[in-house]
């Protein structure tokens, strides 16, 4: 590339007090031998001592924007794009590292931008405790569906905001983020109902810290769960009449971000007496053969339900563990089946859990969501 002839990017990191990948993930971008201008904009909510010397430390090459209070995600970007010059504009959460890679992380996304008006950097989990292990499958299923996207409708209905790319034009023709929760998600809703143009990239990725403690991570999927009902009831029209027109990518996609879906429906929709004559009879027939042991079994249902609910744990555990190994070894994803069966069994259901109870109250109790944190 010839550097008259490649367009200015800009970076946008939004850091709230500090982050102690911010250093390297500033270095790295600094010396990407990216042959365009590129210009970056870190913007610090309540900036801490820590904060202060790396401002000090990059002064000249970095674009600080110092905020005494907190200001809000949301608010403090969208005026910083007005600052900028790019016409490529790429979002990075401060607490991600880019994944060393041969050439220029930036070269690759402007490539791409080439062919779409918004781009997704695969996201990876930093594995380091059991509890982001299980969050490394979450992340998985969500990366697939929009790859899916991608390649299927070239649109997307949502985006994970931690590394991606827009074209200037398109980030003002859509009106900038607006001041919600998951104001990522939201910016993709609206760009997928404009007709946009969505690329998914895995050949560059970016690895992002995720909660290491049940209680950070329940603070955080709590705000999530209010994003999502929020969001739910803005766009509920559009979504009924985007999942009638797609009904074989969007009912699939929303059963790979939620793998407990199917257990609850079936519990919740499919009468017992069903499960109960189907196992009572496959019960006597095995029982020809182990006449000693199942007889009695056979003759409580107590024991039969027990047994129906641990043979649709497993089928479903078993389905959804080659699932998610083929998406792991289509996107490069780390795959542990102990990791995964804690996923499945623990976690998967305490976030759809979490999902379902907030989207209840949210349309049970308008207007019981507090947005002060988010100013």
């Amino acid at each position: 590339m010839r550097r008259d002839s490649t367009p200015t990017v800009s970076v946008f990191i939004p850091v709230f007090r500090e982050s102690d990948l911010l250093e390297s993930l500033l270095n790295r971008i600094l010396a990407d031998p990216y042959e365009g201008r590129k210009e970056v904009f870190v913007i610090i909510d309540e900036p801490t001592s820590g904060s202060l010397s790396l401002v000090k430390k990059f002064e000249g090459r970095v674009h600080f924007i110092l905020n005494g209070e907190r200001r809000g995600k949301v608010n403090v970007l969208n005026e910083a794009v007005n600052e900028a010059a790019g016409s490529i504009l790429i979002f990075l959460d401060s607490d991600v590292e880019i994944d060393d890679c041969l050439g220029s992380f930036l070269s690759k996304i402007v490539r791409e931008m080439e062919e779409a008006d918004i781009v997704e950097v695969k996201k990876n989990v930093i594995r380091d405790s059991l509890l982001a292990r299980a969050i490394n499958y979450d992340y998985l299923g969500f990366n697939f569906v929009n790859w899916l996207f991608s390649k299927t409708l070239g649109r997307c209905l949502g985006f994970n905001g931690a590394a991606f790319a827009i074209k200037r034009e398109v980030f003002f023709s859509l009106g900038g983020f607006r001041n919600v929760i998951l104001e990522d998600m939201d910016l993709g809703t609206r760009s997928f109902m404009r007709g946009f143009k969505f690329k998914y990239i895995g050949d560059v990725s970016v690895h992002t810290r995720v909660p290491s403690s049940w209680r950070e991570w329940f603070r955080q999927r709590k705000r999530w769960g209010v994003g999502a009902a929020l969001w739910l009831k803005d766009y509920l029209r559009d979504l009924i009449k985007i999942v009638r027109k797609y009904p074989k990518l969007l009912l699939p996609s929303l059963l790979l971000i939620f793998p407990s879906l199917p257990l609850l429906f079936i519990n919740l929709f499919i009468p017992d007496e069903i499960y109960i004559k189907i196992i009572y009879i496959l019960l006597l027939v095995i029982s020809t053969r182990a006449s000693v042991l199942l007889p009695p079994i056979a003759l409580t249902s107590t024991s039969i339900s027990v047994i129906r609910n641990l043979l649709l744990t497993m089928s479903s555990l078993g389905s959804y563990s080659f699932i998610f190994y083929m998406m792991a070894q289509k996107l490069d994803f780390a795959f542990n089946p102990i990791d995964f069966v804690f996923f499945y069994l623990v976690y998967s259901p305490l976030w759809l859990l979490i999902m379902v109870a907030s989207i209840m109250r949210g349309y049970l109790k308008p207007g019981w969501a507090d947005l002060d944190w988010k100013v």
